[in-house]
């Protein structure tokens, strides 16, 4: 048997390519096969249900399921006429997907345009801040919505835009997996 041991250095590397190469392999993140469901043309009920369940890391409480049918499902022919059009209008995405966090709003941006909308979490919220020479301390998945919002459209979503990534999953895995790594108070060894 052939065993392989990552090591881990403070090297930093000057290339956002790299630190999506290196951290985009540490990510562990379970059924990888319901995001699949993103690449499918039309979208059923059950599409969106295993999205969600994917970004959730598990089945649905009781009262995700509500509010994912009550907001987003009861809204599917609204979800896929937005994933046709050319043009995604993001007022009207905005108004009319209000009631629902900002997590699973962001989530359903990237679900209507994969290509042009990054994931956003806490854990992808700490890595951007760290790398930038921000404090993470703060980040929080109960954090204030209108404070999630503000980050992803005036700095996440335009850091994203102009670095040109053309692969978004994995670029969110990299940061995810980074997010996590620092969230276990592992910044230290990177600091030091």
């Amino acid at each position: 048997m052939s065993l392989i041991f990552p090591i881990l250095t403070n090297i930093q590397s000057g290339s956002l390519q790299e630190f999506i190469s290196f951290w985009s392999k540490l990510y562990v993140y379970d059924n990888a096969v319901l995001y699949e469901r993103i690449h499918n043309i039309t979208l059923s009920e059950n599409d969106l249900k295993d999205l969600y369940k994917w970004k959730n890391g598990m089945k649905l409480s009781q009262a995700k399921e509500k509010s994912l049918n009550t907001k987003i499902i009861s809204k599917i022919e609204i979800v896929n006429n937005l994933r046709a059009a050319s043009n995604l209008d993001l007022e009207y995405f905005l108004k009319e997907f209000k009631q629902v966090s900002v997590v699973w709003k962001v989530f359903l941006l990237h679900i209507l345009k994969p290509n042009r909308f990054p994931i956003y979490d806490q854990h992808v919220h700490r890595a951007y801040r760290f790398i930038n020479n921000q404090s993470s301390d703060s980040i929080k998945a109960s954090m204030n919505e209108s404070v999630k919002l503000k980050f992803y459209f005036e700095e996440y979503y335009p850091f994203v835009r102009e670095s040109k990534i053309t692969d978004l999953k994995k670029m969110d895995e990299a940061f995810f997996a980074f997010g996590q790594f620092i969230n276990i108070g592992n910044q230290k060894i990177l600091v030091n």
